[in-house]
């Protein structure tokens, strides 16, 4: 019998002697040593793409060339260290076989080092784009693309340090970064949107702007992902695809806001949890009273609500969907950002028919069909239907 094992007298169980316990303890070194030489490699490949992005915005500020020629060079380095660290999450798999929290951390290295190498990329992108910016004869204000960078990279910096020290709480508040990160990249669209470049050059430069706008944008969100794998590895909760928010849908109509409100009133009855409607008018007068009486017949309380004006909603980035009513309000509505989806629903106003009554009841039908519709298209169920 090997002396590391023993038998007890009586039911012949095995058990642990102290030779057994160093061969375990000197096992367990072996794999806490390996855990660091990944994380030690993941923190340099990290630091790489960092002072990519940091490069980027240097060379953006200062319209220095050569600061950007030399990020762009060292991105190999980035693509080397993701091989590099790949490799050996496939040697820590077969040399130790992993279970529970020390499986996760493998499968989720795998994904972290992917997110970074894209991070990467996106440095390299942006250097580029700014050697181009470098030699625009109109120097544009770049005043929010460095605010947006700032905040993608602090969120990066943050992800990997969470990953580092095992730290959901800081991940968790990276996470929330995002939607400061997302602000800042719907206000620089409104903003080049409403440019008219009159020349090839100044169309070229504006595409430039958009897509170094976008490529920090996507930072951002690489560095969630990162996050979203921390708490994986720490908790064995996978949070990517969980429903974080309430949808928020917002509905938008034009004279009295009346199909708005019955809008917002069937999509409440009709849609279970996680959503949340609102309502707007480009004018927003008070209700039909024939359209609160309809609605109320058909167990849909909207009596004494009115409609918010279009121009109180404020930023529309927070919804999930906006949905213009009818052509004037879809001509009422402000531009929308990349997240945000805009619909526009040709949907008669009843206050135009001789027989109301008959002119709501068709609505009502068309109403439900078209948020039944799109409840499924947002959230893939509607929990209850409307008689």
């Amino acid at each position: 019998m090997p002396e590391s094992l023993a038998f007890d007298g009586i039911g012949g169980k095995r058990v642990a002697t102290a030779g057994s316990r160093a061969v375990a303890s000197l096992l367990e070194e072996q794999l806490q040593r390996d855990i660091d030489r990944i994380r030690d490699k993941v923190r340099e490949m990290a630091d790489l793409a960092l002072r990519a992005l940091e490069d980027a915005v240097r060379s953006l500020t200062t319209c220095d060339t050569r600061i950007a020629y030399a990020a762009i060079l060292r991105d190999s380095r980035v693509d080397e260290l993701e091989c590099a660290i790949d490799n050996m999450c496939v040697e820590f798999m077969v040399r130790h076989i992993p279970v529970a929290k020390h499986l996760r951390f493998a499968h989720s290295v795998a994904k972290i080092i992917s997110e970074l190498e894209r991070v990467g990329d996106y440095g390299e992108s942006i250097n580029r784009q700014a050697i181009f910016l470098c030699h625009a004869k109109k120097r544009p204000d770049l005043t929010r693309y460095e605010e947006l960078a700032n905040v993608a990279i602090q969120m990066v910096r943050q992800a990997v340090r969470a990953f580092l020290d095992e730290d959901v709480e800081l991940a968790e508040a990276t996470r929330s970064l995002d939607s400061r990160a997302n602000k800042l990249h719907q206000a620089i669209f409104r903003e080049l949107v409403r440019e008219r470049p009159e020349t090839s050059e100044e169309l070229s430069t504006l595409f430039s702007l958009l897509s170094v706008a976008n490529r920090f944008e996507r930072v951002a969100d690489q560095a969630s992902n990162i996050c979203e794998e921390v708490s994986y590895i720490v908790t064995g909760e996978i949070i990517k695809h969980t429903l974080q928010h309430d949808l928020q849908v917002l509905f938008v109509s034009s004279t009295g806001s009346c199909r708005a409100i019955m809008a917002e009133g069937i999509a409440r009855t009709i849609a279970g949890d996680h959503f949340e409607f609102f309502s707007a008018g480009v004018d927003a007068e008070p209700p039909d009273p024939q359209a609160v009486e309809f609605l109320s017949r058909r167990g849909i309380d909207v009596a004494g609500r009115k409609a918010q004006n279009l121009d109180d909603i404020g930023d529309l980035s927070r919804f999930k969907a906006v949905v213009a009513i009818g052509e004037e309000a879809a001509r009422a509505v402000p531009k929308v950002g990349f997240r945000t989806i805009f619909l526009e629903w040709d949907v008669p106003n009843p206050r135009d028919e001789e027989n109301r009554h008959e002119a709501y009841a068709a609505m009502f039908d068309d109403l439900v069909h078209r948020i039944t519709e799109l409840i499924r298209g947002l959230h893939g169920t509607v929990e209850v239907e409307v008689n």
